[in-house]
């Protein structure tokens, strides 16, 4: 008879104990390792010529931790923060973005001349709890312009004033309007200088255009400023017969931006260049500059972008 009942007890926990304690488990095991509140983007990593697929915030520690030094005021940082997860958002395939063009199957990558820098957060040392700080403080806020995201660019050094986005990209944009940008003084790209041979320069505007006609002997009156924005940016400049765009002279000769004037020195051209960057939007020099001064990220925010509003991505 005692035989008889602990096979039946055995038998009810085969049957119906055993599965409950697996089931409750698993269940258990899912919520810890696989949050529903987080959220995830696939990320072309260029130094590993890789996908991988990142949480979203742990990447926008890496992208602020690129893109911004750490000895910069922690509410430059965050405003910066605020910045990368727009740029990021708006990008992403599964909020309705295009991806990186570079690189089917990613979100974005990681070379900063075509989407954003990033540098493993935990490499950071010291400077991690700063950038944390920045990023988990303002987890999940994003900038609109009329209740969608925006293109959140920046620039290392204005120069003293923003450029108006057709200025350089073709296409107006009405929150990337043109506004001062004070205190850059600090910025140890706010001016720079380079000195070219005048056959090196004369070869370099050749590769733009090799019908352009120009007389070496008379260099000087061979190179004339035409137009420039209102921020001060070369929009159009001759050179012998041709005309070039300020950022075609940019690109060619690795200048830091387009606000430039040329020289002649002792059989050389020297440029004197303004700023770094291509202007548009928040200058993060500028940033660190209003927020040692007082001014909090939504103010840096929204002094940068005009007529914009910091919203939670939930309300999106």
């Amino acid at each position: 008879m005692r035989n008889y009942v602990l096979v039946i007890i055995l038998i009810f926990f085969l049957i119906f104990a055993l599965p409950v304690a697996i089931i409750s488990c698993s269940k258990k095991e899912v919520r810890r390792d696989e949050p529903e509140d987080k959220l995830y983007l696939n990320v072309y990593d260029c130094k590993k010529d890789q996908l991988i697929t990142m949480e979203f915030e742990e990447y926008i520690l890496g992208v602020v931790a690129a893109e911004m030094p750490a000895s910069f005021h922690i509410e430059a940082l965050k405003a910066q923060t605020l910045a990368a997860r727009t740029y990021t958002l708006l990008r992403m395939i599964s909020f309705g973005g295009k991806g990186c063009s570079a690189y089917p199957g990613a979100d974005i990558c990681t070379d900063s001349t075509h989407c954003q820098a990033y540098t493993d957060p935990h490499t950071l040392g010291k400077d991690y709890k700063k950038i944390y700080e920045a990023v988990s403080s303002t987890k999940g806020e994003v900038i609109v312009y009329e209740d969608k995201l925006i293109d959140a660019v920046f620039h290392s050094t204005s120069g003293g004033v923003t450029e108006n986005s057709e200025n350089v990209w073709v296409n107006k944009v009405p929150y990337l309007r043109s506004v001062l940008s004070e205190y850059e003084e600090h910025s140890p790209n706010l001016v720079s200088i380079q000195e070219i041979s005048i056959d090196n320069f004369i070869s370099g505007i050749m590769s733009l255009d090799n019908t352009v006609k120009l007389d070496k002997k008379n260099i000087e009156n061979e190179i004339e400023i035409l137009e420039r924005s209102d921020g001060g940016r070369v929009l159009k400049i001759r050179v012998g017969n041709k005309h070039f765009s300020g950022r075609d002279i940019r690109e060619q000769f690795g200048l830091n931006s387009t606000n430039f004037t040329v020289e002649i020195r002792s059989n050389r051209i020297v440029f004197t260049v303004i700023g770094y960057g291509h202007g548009i939007g928040m200058s993060q020099y500028g940033a660190d500059g209003m927020a040692k001064r007082g001014a909090t990220y939504i103010e840096i925010i929204k002094h940068y972008y005009t007529g914009v509003d910091i919203v939670p991505i939930e309300s999106l």
